[in-house]
């Protein structure tokens, strides 16, 4: 039952944000079945928890060695907890 409370915690986050934290729900710029926006926010369905969770955690500290797309994203990485960022790759792994 554990593994199904993360993936439901993420599904919550992707799919609506964390209001109180100033998340943004994911789906806003990744659509609401990670298929991304070409060219602009990259497509996340399918890819693999440990990476999902390595970028997330990457982005919080981007201020020293700034990226694409580490002005969306870092502010955000850093307000969600690493529960909330391995819950979130759980639950992305699965989308289709």
């Amino acid at each position: 039952a554990k593994n199904k409370d993360t993936v439901l915690l993420g599904e919550k986050i992707y799919r609506a944000g964390i209001a109180a934290k100033q998340v943004p729900a994911c789906a806003g710029c990744h659509s609401p079945n990670g298929a991304g926006i070409p060219a602009q926010f990259p497509r996340l369905s399918g890819q693999h928890a440990g990476y999902v969770e390595a970028q997330l955690k990457n982005f919080r500290y981007d201020a020293a060695t700034p990226r694409k797309n580490s002005a969306q994203m870092t502010p955000i990485a850093n307000r969600l907890s690493d529960q909330e960022i391995k819950a979130l790759a759980a639950y992305i792994q699965g989308l289709q």
